[in-house]
Formats: C-alpha cells, sequence, structure tokens
C-alpha cells in the first residue's frame, strides 16, 4: 500500500483525483474528512492500493458483489467508508 499526499491543481475533482490514483471516491472524501469540493492548493492525502475499481449496477446488492469477489459484504462496506453501496458508486475491490 502506498501512502502519500497530493496538492490539488486547476479543474481537479474528487472524482479525477480519485481515479487518477485508483481510489474510490468514497475513500478519497473519507480520508481527508472533505465536506464541500475541493480547490486548487489543496493538499489530500491518498493512500493507494492494488485494488480494483468497480462500479455498481443497478443489478447489483452487496451480496452478489460479495460473493462476485469472494469478500464479506461487511469488508466491501468498511474499505469504501460507505453505510451501503447503490447505482453509480465506485468501490474499490
Amino acid at each position: 500500500m502506498k501512502k502519500f499526499f497530493y496538492r490539488v491543481t486547476e479543474n481537479d475533482t474528487a472524482l479525477s483525483v480519485a481515479q487518477k490514483f485508483n481510489v474510490s471516491v468514497c475513500k478519497l472524501i473519507k480520508d481527508n474528512n472533505l465536506s464541500g469540493e475541493i480547490e486548487a492548493g489543496d493538499l489530500l492525502f491518498i493512500e493507494q492500493n492494488d485494488k480494483t475499481l468497480y462500479k455498481v449496477k443497478p443489478t447489483d446488492t452487496l451480496k452478489t458483489l460479495a460473493e462476485k469477489f469472494n469478500k464479506k459484504e461487511s469488508d466491501i462496506l468498511e474499505e469504501n467508508g460507505v453505510p451501503y453501496i447503490f447505482c453509480g458508486l465506485i468501490i474499490s475491490i
């Protein structure tokens, strides 16, 4: 696992930064206690891992994802810092 800081540049968004470093947006927000938009010059803590990002589909449930990726439901939620999943959410698996 790689840990470092990233200085936000103009036109960065939480989504673009998360995608750039292969982390979930929810984790980025949680790790940095973000409550609003990020701005150029902000310093973000990034905890990058070797996991894959997955966009939750309309037919996905926590149970089907846990079975598909051979993980515990609670681990998926905890690793992504969310209390539940929903369509369109990008999670780290």
